[in-house]
Protein backbone atom coordinates (compact mmCIF):
# COMPACT_ATOMS: atom_id res chain seq x y z
CA UNK A 1 0.00 0.00 0.00
CA UNK A 2 1.10 3.48 -0.45
CA UNK A 3 2.16 5.64 2.40
CA UNK A 4 -0.32 8.74 2.67
CA UNK A 5 1.85 12.13 2.65
CA UNK A 6 2.00 12.58 6.51
CA UNK A 7 2.80 8.81 6.99
CA UNK A 8 6.43 9.36 8.03
CA UNK A 9 5.59 11.70 10.75
CA UNK A 10 2.87 9.17 12.16
CA UNK A 11 6.08 7.10 12.94
CA UNK A 12 7.17 9.83 15.49
CA UNK A 13 6.01 8.41 18.90
CA UNK A 14 4.09 11.17 20.67
CA UNK A 15 6.60 11.62 23.28
CA UNK A 16 9.00 12.57 20.76
CA UNK A 17 6.42 15.09 18.90
CA UNK A 18 5.53 16.66 22.48
CA UNK A 19 9.51 16.91 23.42
CA UNK A 20 9.93 19.10 19.67
CA UNK A 21 7.27 20.85 20.96
CA UNK A 22 8.60 21.63 23.98
CA UNK A 23 11.92 22.83 21.83
CA UNK A 24 10.30 24.74 19.50
CA UNK A 25 8.72 27.27 22.30
CA UNK A 26 12.24 27.64 23.83
CA UNK A 27 13.22 28.92 20.37
CA UNK A 28 9.95 30.54 20.50
CA UNK A 29 10.17 32.47 23.65
CA UNK A 30 12.93 34.45 22.36
CA UNK A 31 11.35 35.88 19.37
CA UNK A 32 9.27 38.61 21.22
CA UNK A 33 12.31 40.58 22.29
CA UNK A 34 14.09 39.96 18.75
CA UNK A 35 11.33 41.64 17.23
CA UNK A 36 11.20 44.59 19.52
CA UNK A 37 14.80 44.71 18.70
CA UNK A 38 14.54 45.10 15.12
CA UNK A 39 11.43 47.27 14.88
CA UNK A 40 14.01 50.04 16.56
CA UNK A 41 15.13 50.15 13.04
CA UNK A 42 12.48 48.67 10.27
CA UNK A 43 8.83 49.09 10.00
CA UNK A 44 6.56 46.40 10.92
CA UNK A 45 5.87 45.48 6.92
CA UNK A 46 9.67 45.73 6.40
CA UNK A 47 10.29 43.39 8.92
CA UNK A 48 8.00 40.63 7.82
CA UNK A 49 9.64 41.12 4.32
CA UNK A 50 13.84 41.00 5.98
CA UNK A 51 12.64 37.67 8.14
CA UNK A 52 10.42 36.09 5.05
CA UNK A 53 12.34 37.02 2.09
CA UNK A 54 15.57 34.64 2.41
CA UNK A 55 13.12 32.23 3.95
CA UNK A 56 10.97 31.92 1.07
CA UNK A 57 13.82 31.55 -1.49
CA UNK A 58 15.23 28.55 0.29
CA UNK A 59 11.70 27.06 0.72
CA UNK A 60 11.09 27.89 -2.73
CA UNK A 61 14.55 26.16 -4.27
CA UNK A 62 14.01 23.02 -1.54
CA UNK A 63 10.28 22.52 -3.33
CA UNK A 64 11.91 22.99 -6.74
CA UNK A 65 15.55 20.84 -6.23
CA UNK A 66 13.65 17.34 -5.84
CA UNK A 67 11.21 15.77 -8.65
CA UNK A 68 8.35 14.18 -5.48
CA UNK A 69 8.31 17.59 -3.97
CA UNK A 70 7.97 19.43 -7.15
CA UNK A 71 4.82 16.76 -7.46
CA UNK A 72 3.86 17.41 -4.00
CA UNK A 73 3.43 20.75 -4.57
CA UNK A 74 1.48 20.65 -8.10
CA UNK A 75 -0.40 18.04 -6.59
CA UNK A 76 -1.72 20.62 -3.24
CA UNK A 77 -1.68 23.45 -5.31
CA UNK A 78 -4.69 22.00 -7.79
CA UNK A 79 -6.44 19.85 -4.66
CA UNK A 80 -6.75 22.64 -2.29
CA UNK A 81 -5.45 26.27 -3.31
CA UNK A 82 -7.58 28.03 -1.58
CA UNK A 83 -6.47 26.80 1.62
CA UNK A 84 -2.57 26.90 1.02
CA UNK A 85 -3.74 30.42 0.15
CA UNK A 86 -5.29 31.02 3.38
CA UNK A 87 -2.51 29.28 5.20
CA UNK A 88 0.50 31.74 3.96
CA UNK A 89 -1.90 34.93 4.50
CA UNK A 90 -2.75 34.01 8.26
CA UNK A 91 0.34 32.33 9.08
CA UNK A 92 2.79 34.74 7.38
CA UNK A 93 1.28 37.96 6.18
CA UNK A 94 -1.86 37.99 8.92
CA UNK A 95 -0.01 36.82 12.06
CA UNK A 96 3.03 38.54 11.46
CA UNK A 97 1.68 41.80 10.17
CA UNK A 98 -0.81 42.29 13.21
CA UNK A 99 1.95 41.22 16.03
CA UNK A 100 4.56 43.51 14.66
CA UNK A 101 2.35 46.35 14.23
CA UNK A 102 0.64 45.48 17.63
CA UNK A 103 4.50 45.56 19.31
CA UNK A 104 4.75 49.17 18.51
CA UNK A 105 2.07 50.27 21.46
CA UNK A 106 2.76 47.15 23.47
CA UNK A 107 5.66 45.73 25.16
CA UNK A 108 6.84 42.11 24.50
CA UNK A 109 5.76 40.49 27.30
CA UNK A 110 1.92 42.14 26.85
CA UNK A 111 2.97 40.46 22.81
CA UNK A 112 3.50 36.99 24.61
CA UNK A 113 0.60 37.38 27.17
CA UNK A 114 -2.03 38.22 23.98
CA UNK A 115 -0.23 35.00 21.68
CA UNK A 116 -1.52 32.93 24.54
CA UNK A 117 -5.28 33.67 23.05
CA UNK A 118 -4.61 31.01 20.27
CA UNK A 119 -5.37 27.64 22.02
CA UNK A 120 -8.90 29.36 23.25
CA UNK A 121 -9.42 30.23 19.45
CA UNK A 122 -8.39 27.05 18.37
CA UNK A 123 -10.64 24.74 20.79
CA UNK A 124 -13.45 26.71 19.20
CA UNK A 125 -12.38 26.33 15.35
CA UNK A 126 -11.44 22.80 16.03
CA UNK A 127 -15.22 22.11 17.40
CA UNK A 128 -16.62 23.91 14.62
CA UNK A 129 -14.90 23.25 11.46
CA UNK A 130 -12.30 19.87 12.19
CA UNK A 131 -15.44 18.33 14.52
CA UNK A 132 -12.53 17.73 17.06
CA UNK A 133 -13.82 15.48 19.95
CA UNK A 134 -12.34 17.39 22.63
CA UNK A 135 -12.39 15.72 25.98
CA UNK A 136 -13.68 17.18 28.84
CA UNK A 137 -9.83 17.23 30.40
CA UNK A 138 -8.38 18.92 27.65
CA UNK A 139 -10.37 21.72 27.97
CA UNK A 140 -10.23 22.15 31.55
CA UNK A 141 -6.48 21.60 31.14
CA UNK A 142 -6.08 24.51 28.75
CA UNK A 143 -8.23 26.88 30.94
CA UNK A 144 -6.22 25.83 33.91
CA UNK A 145 -2.70 26.52 32.19
CA UNK A 146 -4.47 30.36 31.10
CA UNK A 147 -4.97 30.57 34.66
CA UNK A 148 -1.85 29.87 35.72
CA UNK A 149 -0.16 32.11 33.22
CA UNK A 150 -2.41 34.75 34.35
CA UNK A 151 -0.57 34.39 37.26
CA UNK A 152 3.02 34.31 36.03
CA UNK A 153 2.44 37.33 33.69
CA UNK A 154 0.59 39.43 36.39
CA UNK A 155 2.53 38.72 39.78
CA UNK A 156 4.87 36.35 38.94
CA UNK A 157 7.93 38.74 38.25
CA UNK A 158 9.18 41.43 40.56
CA UNK A 159 9.44 44.64 39.05
CA UNK A 160 8.03 43.82 36.00
CA UNK A 161 4.47 44.25 36.05
CA UNK A 162 4.76 47.49 33.45
CA UNK A 163 5.65 45.23 30.77
CA UNK A 164 3.76 41.88 30.93
CA UNK A 165 0.40 43.55 31.72
CA UNK A 166 -1.37 45.49 29.16
CA UNK A 167 -3.37 47.59 31.11
CA UNK A 168 -1.17 50.32 30.24
CA UNK A 169 -1.07 49.82 26.51
CA UNK A 170 -3.59 52.05 23.91
CA UNK A 171 -6.54 50.08 23.20
CA UNK A 172 -5.71 49.99 19.69
CA UNK A 173 -2.57 48.20 20.08
CA UNK A 174 -4.08 45.43 22.25
CA UNK A 175 -6.56 44.81 19.74
CA UNK A 176 -4.49 44.57 16.41
CA UNK A 177 -2.24 42.39 18.54
CA UNK A 178 -5.27 40.28 19.16
CA UNK A 179 -5.56 39.71 15.81
CA UNK A 180 -1.74 37.70 15.32
CA UNK A 181 -3.57 34.97 17.78
CA UNK A 182 -6.76 34.55 15.82
CA UNK A 183 -4.86 34.36 12.34
CA UNK A 184 -2.58 31.69 13.73
CA UNK A 185 -5.50 29.79 14.79
CA UNK A 186 -6.89 29.66 11.14
CA UNK A 187 -3.74 28.94 10.07
CA UNK A 188 -3.36 25.64 12.46
CA UNK A 189 -6.44 24.85 11.44
CA UNK A 190 -6.70 24.91 7.50
CA UNK A 191 -3.34 23.19 7.58
CA UNK A 192 -4.68 20.65 9.80
CA UNK A 193 -7.41 20.04 6.95
CA UNK A 194 -4.79 19.96 4.49
CA UNK A 195 -2.01 17.41 6.32
CA UNK A 196 -4.05 14.80 4.58
CA UNK A 197 -3.26 16.10 1.20
CA UNK A 198 0.56 16.92 1.18
CA UNK A 199 3.91 16.13 3.19
CA UNK A 200 4.17 18.80 6.16
CA UNK A 201 7.41 19.98 4.46
CA UNK A 202 5.73 21.03 1.67
CA UNK A 203 2.71 22.16 2.77
CA UNK A 204 4.99 24.31 5.41
CA UNK A 205 7.49 25.41 2.80
CA UNK A 206 4.56 26.05 0.41
CA UNK A 207 2.55 28.29 2.44
CA UNK A 208 5.90 30.38 3.68
CA UNK A 209 6.24 30.92 -0.30
CA UNK A 210 2.76 31.97 -0.53
CA UNK A 211 2.72 34.47 2.40
CA UNK A 212 5.86 36.54 1.73
CA UNK A 213 4.41 37.35 -1.98
CA UNK A 214 2.25 40.17 -0.67
CA UNK A 215 5.74 41.87 0.86
CA UNK A 216 7.84 41.90 -1.86
CA UNK A 217 6.08 45.36 -2.74
CA UNK A 218 8.23 46.88 0.21
CA UNK A 219 11.64 45.64 -1.47
CA UNK A 220 12.95 48.89 -2.85
CA UNK A 221 16.54 50.31 -2.23
CA UNK A 222 15.90 51.91 1.07
CA UNK A 223 15.03 48.46 2.30
CA UNK A 224 18.11 46.93 0.87
CA UNK A 225 20.46 49.88 2.23
CA UNK A 226 18.74 49.17 5.42
CA UNK A 227 19.81 45.97 5.96
CA UNK A 228 23.25 46.19 4.02
CA UNK A 229 23.60 48.48 6.98
CA UNK A 230 22.64 45.89 9.86
CA UNK A 231 25.28 45.27 13.10
CA UNK A 232 26.04 41.37 13.57
CA UNK A 233 23.67 41.96 16.86
CA UNK A 234 20.72 42.76 14.26
CA UNK A 235 21.54 39.78 11.92
CA UNK A 236 22.12 37.61 15.11
CA UNK A 237 18.42 38.74 15.97
CA UNK A 238 17.24 38.30 12.64
CA UNK A 239 18.73 34.55 11.65
CA UNK A 240 16.49 33.52 15.35
CA UNK A 241 13.70 35.08 13.44
CA UNK A 242 14.07 33.74 10.23
CA UNK A 243 15.92 30.44 10.21
CA UNK A 244 15.20 28.64 13.72
CA UNK A 245 12.04 30.75 14.82
CA UNK A 246 10.59 30.22 11.12
CA UNK A 247 12.37 27.27 9.25
CA UNK A 248 12.89 24.94 11.66
CA UNK A 249 9.46 26.50 14.03
CA UNK A 250 6.88 26.32 11.30
CA UNK A 251 8.06 23.32 10.17
CA UNK A 252 7.74 21.31 13.79
CA UNK A 253 4.34 23.11 14.53
CA UNK A 254 3.11 21.56 10.94
CA UNK A 255 3.97 18.38 11.85
CA UNK A 256 3.00 18.11 15.17
CA UNK A 257 -0.43 18.99 13.83
CA UNK A 258 -0.20 15.91 11.49
CA UNK A 259 0.75 13.27 14.61
CA UNK A 260 -1.52 14.74 17.40
CA UNK A 261 -4.96 17.09 17.88
CA UNK A 262 -4.96 20.28 17.00
CA UNK A 263 -6.49 21.69 20.23
CA UNK A 264 -3.56 19.89 22.20
CA UNK A 265 -0.74 21.39 19.88
CA UNK A 266 -1.80 24.93 21.04
CA UNK A 267 -1.87 24.03 24.25
CA UNK A 268 1.97 24.65 24.39
CA UNK A 269 1.53 28.25 23.38
CA UNK A 270 1.35 28.49 27.02
CA UNK A 271 4.91 27.76 27.72
CA UNK A 272 5.72 31.02 26.13
CA UNK A 273 5.18 33.34 28.70
CA UNK A 274 7.16 31.24 31.61
CA UNK A 275 9.73 30.34 29.53
CA UNK A 276 10.81 34.18 28.07
CA UNK A 277 10.82 35.03 32.17
CA UNK A 278 12.96 31.82 32.36
CA UNK A 279 15.66 33.08 29.93
CA UNK A 280 15.43 36.34 31.04
CA UNK A 281 16.45 35.22 35.06
CA UNK A 282 19.57 33.42 33.67
CA UNK A 283 20.52 35.67 31.15
CA UNK A 284 19.69 39.24 32.48
CA UNK A 285 19.09 38.18 35.87
CA UNK A 286 15.30 38.98 36.29
CA UNK A 287 13.98 37.96 39.71
CA UNK A 288 11.76 34.82 39.73
CA UNK A 289 8.98 35.19 42.37
CA UNK A 290 7.26 32.28 44.23
CA UNK A 291 4.33 33.36 42.47
CA UNK A 292 6.02 32.91 39.06
CA UNK A 293 7.18 29.27 40.04
CA UNK A 294 3.20 28.47 41.60
CA UNK A 295 1.93 30.12 38.40
CA UNK A 296 4.47 27.48 36.03
CA UNK A 297 3.49 24.36 37.87
CA UNK A 298 -0.29 25.69 37.16
CA UNK A 299 0.37 26.01 33.56
CA UNK A 300 2.69 22.24 33.37
CA UNK A 301 -0.31 20.95 35.20
CA UNK A 302 -2.62 22.14 32.65
CA UNK A 303 -0.41 21.03 29.44
CA UNK A 304 -0.79 17.56 31.30
CA UNK A 305 -4.40 17.54 31.29
CA UNK A 306 -4.81 18.94 27.79
CA UNK A 307 -2.57 16.10 26.40
CA UNK A 308 -5.28 13.65 26.71
CA UNK A 309 -5.39 9.78 26.31
CA UNK A 310 -2.04 8.27 25.98
CA UNK A 311 -3.02 5.56 23.88
CA UNK A 312 -4.69 7.43 21.67
CA UNK A 313 -1.35 9.39 20.69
Amino acid sequence: MTPTPASHTRSIPAPAMRALLVLLFVIWANSFTAIKYLLETLDPMELVLARFLPVSVFCLLYLLLSPGRRRDTVSILRSAPLGVIAMGLTGVAGYNFFLYTGQGGVKPGAASLLTTLSPLFILVLAILFLKERVPTRRVLGIVLAFAGLYLVVRWGRVGLAGIASVEGAELRYVLVTALAPLSWSIYTIVGKSLLGRASPVVVTYLTLVIGTLPFLAFADADFFRTMAAFSWEQWAALAHLSVLCTIVGFLIWVAALSRLPATEVASYVYLNPPLAALFGHFLFGEEITGLFVLGSAVVLFGLWLAQGNRTGG
